[in-house]
């Protein structure tokens, strides 16, 4: 019995032991009430857990078998707010601001991440002077004493880069820490535009494209990101969207065989580029790179919706919408007599919808120079509950519309969540697109 019990209180203890932690305390105490965990998967993230924040402290336990790798932890999805870790089978714990968490951060356990965040801080700092000292050199009449100084800093730098390269041998954070050392020249540039030319020449000297460590984060992505349209841009339209072009292209070289992560950049850069409202580059991401790929890596779904999505950008006529009122065939582009149609896609089983939906029709149901035409994506389980909820808004003009997201005229607006909102003025030329009835206001109020 006794012998039993031991081996269960050691079995247990070895099974605790074998579990880690992820602890983030905030500080100051924000009235942030949740925070969602994700493991990062290149460009995309796999859900892990979910935990509450009370009193500005969450704190999650992985399993023994959980995957090493970087970690997400996002607390506000609507800003964008979150902080990523390095897990490697050990205990990560930290404090940082909520507002600024790039910034103010430190890492209380976990050797990976704070030899990471060590390596960061300093050499921002010695990077920041190095910067100054070139910009500086361009107009400097002591281009000698400049010079010293500059050779002094690029020495230092080059020994902090050693060391921590050293420090975090056989850890994780040394493929982080090696890719983020940046090329810089022995001595100053004489001339601006040389020196930017070196910059993007030796932009990804230190980036291995087929690091698996590094893909299965955001790292390079962030990289690619910065080099597209940070380094690559001017103020006049049809420069930059040469360079961009010319970029997107040297990226794609670098990369390679890698053709999984191409495809998922090109899709990323393809939704963004459209979600812009660029038709050219969208078209040139679309025409240029994502047809090229394999077939059997294309997703058509994908490609039929960006195509929809690039028809009703603002500026273009919006698709027609019929539907059979009374046994009346009618359609968008026979309505008349309003300044403006709004065109909003919802559903029944939608919440934020349903949210929604009573602010529109108070907002504009005494409002004769604007007509709604509410489409409703229902699924033929769902009709009955539409056909209950529209009684409360007999101003609109309402459209079922059959099959949901395989809808006609979802497809051909590109709608992929609800609600989703499209403003046309007279002619049916699409001049909005609010994200919600908030947004809607200030556009028909302007």
């Amino acid at each position: 019995m006794y012998k039993k019990l031991f081996l269960s209180i050691v079995l247990l203890t070895s099974f605790v032991n074998a579990q880690h932690t992820i602890k983030g305390v905030m500080q100051p105490e924000a009235s942030f009430e949740w925070v969602i965990l994700y493991q990062l998967q290149g460009l995309s993230q796999k859900y892990i857990e979910n935990a509450d924040i009370v009193n500005g402290v969450f704190t999650f336990t992985l399993p023994e078998t959980a995957n090493t790798g970087v970690y997400r932890l996002m607390y506000d999805i609507k800003n964008r707010l979150f902080v990523d870790v390095i897990y490697n089978n050990e205990d990560v714990s930290f404090t940082f601001d909520p507002k600024n968490p790039d910034e103010q951060i430190q890492f209380i356990t976990s050797k990976e991440n704070q030899i990471y965040h060590q390596y960061l801080t300093k050499t921002a700092t010695i990077q920041r002077q190095l910067d100054s000292l070139q910009v500086f050199y361009f107009s400097s009449p002591e281009k000698d004493r400049i010079t010293k100084l500059y050779l002094e800093q690029h020495a230092t730098l080059k020994k902090v880069q050693q060391d921590f390269e050293l420090q975090s041998k056989n850890k994780m954070a040394s493929h982080f820490i090696k890719a983020s050392a940046r090329y810089t020249t022995q001595k100053p540039i004489e001339k601006p535009q040389d020196y930017l030319n070196s910059i993007k020449t030796h932009f990804f000297d230190f980036i291995d494209f087929n690091d698996k460590i590094l893909l299965n984060s955001t790292f390079i992505n962030d990289k690619i990101i910065d080099y597209i349209f940070y380094l690559n841009n001017s103020e006049d339209t049809e420069i930059n969207t040469e360079l961009q072009k010319n970029a997107i292209s040297t990226v794609i070289t670098k990369i390679g065989d890698n053709l999984n992560f191409v495809k998922d950049l090109e899709e990323s850069l393809l939704y963004n580029f459209t979600q812009q409202q660029n038709v050219p580059m969208a078209k040139y991401m679309l025409e240029n790179h994502y047809n090229k790929l394999p077939i059997s890596l294309q997703d058509i779904a994908f490609k039929k919706d960006m195509k929809a999505q690039l028809k009703t950008v603002i500026g273009n006529k919006a698709p027609n919408i019929l539907w059979t009122d009374s046994n009346v065939s009618k359609d968008l582009y026979s309505l008349t007599n309003a300044e403006y149609y709004v065109v909003v896609f919802w559903s029944s089983s939608c919440g934020h919808c349903l949210k929604e939906m009573p602010i529109l029709y108070d907002y504009l149901k005494d409002n004769t120079k604007t007509k709604v035409i509410a489409v409703g994506l229902e699924k033929e389980e769902t009709k009955a509950d539409w056909e209950t909820l529209i009684i409360d808004y007999k101003d609109f003009i309402h459209v079922y519309g059959a099959y949901k997201w395989k809808n006609k005229f979802a497809r051909e607006y590109g709608v992929n969540s609800t609600p989703s909102f499209f403003v046309l003025d007279a002619n049916k030329k699409i001049v909005a697109k609010p994200y919600d009835v908030a947004k809607l206001k200030i556009f028909l109020e302007k």
